[in-house]
């Protein structure tokens, strides 16, 4: 059986764009997809997977943040999630 070779930019896109898709969201593709592609070419860069796990760390961790903060500012996170 014949492997196809991808260019690395093509690979990153097309993973990128699975990973937006498989968080099921819509309304955060265009987010999640640069997210995505930021973690691809991460990787492609440093062949260590430690460095797009640290930075999906961050981005929960910066998402989590804001949502607490917000929260504290008596904003109802449930219906900011919902407008998104």
């Amino acid at each position: 059986m014949a492997l196809i070779e991808v260019p690395t930019p093509v690979a990153v896109f097309i993973s990128a764009a699975v990973f937006a898709l498989a968080h099921l969201t819509p309304g955060e593709f265009p987010q999640l997809f640069v997210l995505g592609t930021a973690l691809g070419f991460s990787y492609a860069q440093t062949r260590n997977l430690l460095t797009p796990i640290t930075i999906h760390a961050f981005w929960n961790s910066g998402v989590i943040l804001l949502l607490t903060f917000l929260q504290l500012q008596g904003y109802d996170i449930k219906e900011l999630l919902q407008a998104t």
